[in-house]
C-alpha cells in the first residue's frame, strides 16, 4: 500500500486543529456531503444518495454527540433539537426521495456554519452585535459607544 501524502496531510490537519477549526470543518463537510446528496438524488443515483446522506447524518450526530449541555445549558438544547430536526429530514428525504427535504437541511446548515464562522473569527463581549450577520445592530452599538466614549 502507498503512502498518500494528501492524506497525511488532512489527517494532520484535523489532529492538530484547535476545537472550533473541526467544528467549522465537521460543518463543512456536511454541507459538502448534503449538497452531494441533492445532485445523486436528481441523477436518481439511489446508491450514492444514501452514502451521501449517511456520511450527513454521522456529521451530524458527531455535531449533537459533542455539545456539552452543562456549559452550553438553552443554546446545547436548542442546538440538540435542531439537530434531531436536520436528522428527521434527511430520514425522510432519503425514504421518499424528496429534494425539498435535503435543501431545507442545508439552509440550515449553512446559516448554523456562518453563524460559528463569526464567532470563531470575530470573538466579541457578550453583547456585542456581529457586524456581520447583524449590521444595523452592530452600527447603532457603534454608534452609541463612540457617543459614550467608548470606543
Amino acid at each position: 500500500m502507498q503512502n498518500n501524502p494528501y492524506r497525511a496531510y488532512q489527517k494532520t490537519q484535523v489532529t492538530t486543529a484547535k476545537p472550533e477549526k473541526i467544528l467549522l470543518m465537521l460543518y463543512e463537510g456536511a454541507i459538502k456531503f448534503n449538497k452531494l446528496s441533492i445532485v445523486k438524488m436528481k441523477e436518481k443515483n439511489i446508491a450514492e444518495k444514501g452514502k451521501n446522506i449517511s456520511k450527513t447524518l454521522a456529521i451530524i450526530s458527531e455535531l449533537m454527540n459533542t455539545l456539552d449541555h452543562e456549559k452550553g445549558g438553552q443554546l446545547a438544547a436548542d442546538l440538540e433539537n435542531l439537530y434531531m430536526f436536520m436528522m428527521d429530514k434527511l430520514i425522510e428525504a432519503n425514504m421518499h426521495n424528496r429534494v425539498e427535504e435535503l435543501e431545507v437541511v442545508e439552509r440550515l446548515l449553512i446559516t448554523l456554519h456562518t453563524a460559528w464562522q463569526d464567532v470563531v473569527n470575530n470573538p466579541r463581549p457578550d453583547g456585542v452585535p456581529s457586524p456581520t450577520l447583524q449590521p444595523e445592530l452592530s452600527a447603532m452599538y457603534n454608534q452609541a459607544q463612540a457617543a459614550n466614549g467608548r470606543k
